[in-house]
């Protein structure tokens, strides 16, 4: 059931989890959350009497275990609600690194009371707490899983705000014109409206215009925060595997000299110039009678139609017809494909032979590596194309949720409009406003399901 998200964690079990990645490290740090935090934590800390303290404080002391054994010497820092991240009270415990370690203080606070904590669940604790909106939740997600500096800065912009204030702004315009119209519609007896035509038309088309200009970024912000999807394609024995290997610079797939080797597609990502890549390695064209092997190409199919990037490589023995003619199968059954041609296996050809082929497309050798550095470059700026510059504190749509939201408002005003030019009832045009009004909700998490927060929360890892 949709409805306004609450603003409370009110007699919420007191969490605890480790906050830092398992594994050796210098220090390790434990998170406790809940309205008993402090007074969990003090049951464990043997040193300063945690529960007189004042907020953002920092103790050293000791954790001990049940018979009294110290378990690791610390630095506790103490947060009062509301000033802390979840907007509860909180303890950071900081331990010597090192999974044993960490895990046995987090045992102790759970031997005492905490819970253990489920993935996102103190940035939930923190969203229903008013501490920060949907949207800025999930770039704190968005922050954490950043593969490239843009995305870096984008994730920022969004959790300080830019986003938020953006909706905010044309979601108050909306709300404004629907509480006007609802006005009217209560005194439609006495024709008294509060709102014009005019006014009512120009409001509506403000709003549309503003979510078009949003959602126009979205097919840039998808590129940083997804990366740019490079499919690489070809017949078999070309060289796809191998190309592969050589853009990640270690060996990832098998490379063997049987065709048909690769039946299944291989995704990995990789950072180039600081843009982010991810290189799907797929199944061999070609015709077959193999029940398995068909399959393998027809997801390479699905692959080609979903890539922002299709990397179309042919051996450079076959000279430019045979890149030529398995182009235009592909370009016959996709409009617009977004082809880039690659000849492979240019250690194998005379170098008129290189030049001829490089004024068709990339001239490479997988094996060698000749040519790799220019494809980088290649790819790296067709990239840069794609998603434009951005500046900080540009909205900027990364998120699919969010455009999908955006997609309804939309429509929303233009069902709108189109009731308004057709001299339909106020009735009726406030209606779509208010779901323009609710899909705008939410992005923020005005208006939200257990669901939604549970799919969202759910990419979050334990700790965070």
């Amino acid at each position: 059931m949709t409805g306004t998200a609450p603003n409370t964690t009110a007699e919420q079990p007191t969490i605890a989890a480790v906050a830092t990645p398992p594994g050796t490290g210098g220090i390790a740090v434990i998170r406790v959350s809940g309205d008993q935090a402090i007074s969990v934590a003090s049951r464990v800390f043997v040193g300063t009497d945690i529960e007189t303290v004042d907020s953002h404080t920092a103790h050293h002391g000791r954790i001990q275990d049940a018979a009294g054994d110290v378990i690791d010497d610390v630095l506790l820092t103490v947060f009062h609600a509301p000033r802390s991240y979840t907007g509860e009270n909180s303890v950071e415990i900081s331990c010597h690194g090192g999974a044993i370690i960490a895990q046995s203080v987090l045992r102790r606070l759970l031997e005492v009371g905490a819970v253990h904590a489920e993935a996102g669940e103190y940035t939930r604790r923190a969203f229903l707490n008013g501490k920060m909106d949907l949207s800025q939740a999930e770039a704190v997600a968005d922050l954490i899983h950043a593969q490239s500096e843009e995305a870096r800065r984008a994730s920022v912009d969004q959790l300080e705000g830019v986003l938020s204030a953006y909706i905010g702004e044309v979601r108050e315009s909306l709300m404004n014109a629907a509480s006007m119209m609802e006005l009217s519609l209560d005194f439609v007896e006495e024709d008294v409206s509060f709102l014009s035509a005019a006014e009512l038309t120009a409001s509506i088309a403000d709003a549309a215009q503003r979510i078009e200009q949003a959602l126009s970024t979205y097919a840039s912000g998808r590129l940083i925060r997804d990366g740019v999807r490079v499919a690489l394609l070809g017949p078999p024995n070309v060289g796809k595997s191998s190309l592969l290997n050589r853009l990640l610079s270690r060996q990832r797939a098998i490379v063997t000299d049987i065709p048909g080797t690769t039946r299944d597609y291989l995704e990995e990502q990789v950072l180039l110039q600081g843009e982010y890549f991810r290189l799907i390695d797929t199944a061999g064209l070609r015709d077959s009678s193999d029940s398995i092997e068909l399959e393998g190409m027809a997801i390479s199919r699905r692959i080609m139609q979903e890539a922002d990037i299709v990397c179309l490589l042919s051996d450079a023995r076959e000279g430019v017809a045979a890149g030529t003619g398995m182009r235009l199968r592909l370009e016959s059954s996709i409009e617009e494909l977004p082809l880039l041609t690659v000849f492979n296996k240019a250690d194998l050809v005379s170098d008129e032979e290189c030049d001829a082929l490089s004024r068709e497309g990339e001239v490479i050798s997988a094996l060698d590596g000749d040519g790799i550095d220019s494809l980088k470059n290649t790819l790296v700026a067709r990239a840069r194309s794609m998603r434009g510059a951005s500046e900080k504190g540009m909205v900027l749509v990364t998120n699919a949720r969010h455009a999908e939201c955006l997609r309804r408002a939309l429509a929303a005003l233009v069902n709108a409009k189109q009731a308004g030019e057709r001299g339909q009832t106020e009735e009726f045009l406030a209606y779509e406003v208010r779901q323009a009004i609710d899909a705008l909700s939410e992005i923020i998490g005005e208006v939200t399901t257990e669901d939604l927060l549970n799919s969202i929360f759910a990419r979050f890892c334990i700790g965070k």
